[in-house]
């Protein structure tokens, strides 16, 4: 279900937070509810982009950020951090990307496509900061860009899956 090409219509901002309602009623151990979303706007999607282009410019590396930068719809992903309880910290990094699944299928159940999506500039202190992510706190899991697919989601290729339920699946006596 991933969209690779978005057209620039505007998703209203209640569909992303219909979208939210369905992430958070995601299966959470202990109640945790270690997600957080973060929507980032035009003058912010900006200064990623500067961000973007200062990291380019010491690291010499090609890729599809600047095509990315006039989707509509950018969605950070952060998930706490526990730092003394790695057991619980793999729980919430579960839990998490369960809210993820939830949010981008119902994104998809309106008619909006999405791409989860992380890149160095995503893994950054500057990003986390621009973004108001205290890192000691939580970490950036990635961004979900989304919007309307370019020519609708009937367009969207299907990805071949190599692997059937057969192949698996295992039964135990």
């Amino acid at each position: 279900r991933t969209v690779h090409e978005f057209d620039d219509t505007p998703v209203d901002d209640e569909v992303l937070k219909r979208a939210i309602e369905c992430a958070i009623a995601a299966p959470n151990r202990l109640q945790t509810e270690p997600w957080r979303f973060i929507s980032l706007g035009p003058e912010t999607i900006h200064q990623v982009e500067q961000l973007q282009h200062e990291l380019n410019s010491k690291i010499s590396s090609e890729g599809s950020f600047v095509k990315f930068t006039n989707i509509p719809g950018w969605l950070v992903v952060t998930n706490r951090v526990s730092p003394n309880d790695p057991m619980q910290e793999i729980e919430d990094f579960k839990s998490t990307c369960c809210a993820v699944q939830n949010l981008m299928l119902s994104l998809w159940s309106e008619g909006i496509g999405s791409k989860w999506t992380a890149g160095p500039v995503q893994g950054t202190k500057d990003f986390a900061s621009l973004c108001g992510v205290d890192e000691g706190k939580e970490k950036v899991l990635g961004v979900i860009w989304y919007g309307f697919a370019s020519g609708g989601l009937k367009n969207v290729e299907d990805k071949c899956r190599v692997k059937g339920v057969e192949d698996v699946l295992s039964f135990l006596p």
